[in-house]
């Protein structure tokens, strides 16, 4: 919802810029600065590409990308569920939830406390690596789509000098000059409104992710060390961002604390 509510407001932008200045889409609009910038970065992103499986590759991509608005509540009720001895649903895309899975098996299997949280670090960790290593690849080709754009107006230049031994016609000319120019124009909108943008989410994503993933460890070592339920509570009440789910989370509590 956020990239669209973005995408949205910029076309907004780029609408009245051009009212204001009486000018239509298809004036912004050149085949060579479209090839040079878009196919080219897309050249360079292959060649630079990360050297992990592709279904990996994607699969960190995909997580990198998505909404995370509503999975740090979700992380939390399955957290609660699980100290209560609830069954829960447990999605394998979700590294927070893949880790409460993983950690109730080697509970299960009988893994001390300190061998748990070892095992489950060191996952965290690598997962983390990946996706930052795929956040930093993204983040590397925002400097390729200026570039591209810059040798697609030195094209357009090159071709605006050869015009000027035909003709001496300024208005031909500065059309000539306008076409070259938009290659540079089209390299700065996809690095900065499509290249640089993605890298940050992902990279904000991952944060989050971490921070869920850090939930569920302790959520495991709570389990294993047979925690009281109301303990857990409090101990989940430190990840609630609002004052409005700290409220709901007490008022749970003194359920508990009744019904005890």
């Amino acid at each position: 919802m956020k990239v669209i509510v973005g995408l949205i407001i910029i076309s907004i932008g780029f609408y009245l810029s051009l009212s204001h200045l009486d000018q239509t889409i298809l004036q912004f609009w050149d085949f060579i600065a479209f090839v040079m910038v878009c196919l080219g970065t897309f050249s360079v992103s292959i060649m630079t590409m990360p050297s992990f499986k592709l279904k990996h590759f994607f699969s960190v991509l995909k997580a990198g990308l998505r909404s995370n608005a509503h999975f740090r509540e979700k992380c939390i009720q399955n957290a609660l569920g699980m100290i209560k001895g609830e069954s829960i649903q447990i999605n394998e895309e979700r590294i927070d939830q893949k880790i409460l899975g993983d950690g109730l098996e080697m509970i299960k299997l009988g893994f001390s406390p300190e061998k748990i949280e070892m095992i489950l670090t060191e996952r965290i960790n690598k997962y983390s690596e990946d996706a930052l290593t795929i956040a930093h690849w993204v983040r590397g080709l925002s400097k390729y789509p200026p570039a591209f754009g810059l040798a697609g107006t030195v094209i357009g230049l090159i071709h605006l000098m050869n015009g000027l031994g035909e003709t001496s016609d300024a208005r031909e000319t500065g059309l000539r000059m306008a076409i070259a120019l938009i290659a540079t124009f089209y390299g700065i909108v996809v690095a900065n409104l499509f290249v640089n943008p993605v890298g940050d989410r992902i990279v904000n994503n991952i944060k989050e992710d971490q921070n869920l993933s850090e939930i569920s460890l302790k959520t495991i070592l709570l389990k294993a060390e047979d925690t009281n339920y109301l303990e857990a509570l409090e101990f989940m009440n430190s990840y609630i961002p609002t004052q409005y789910k700290k409220i709901k989370f007490e008022s749970i509590a003194t359920e508990e604390r009744i019904a005890s």
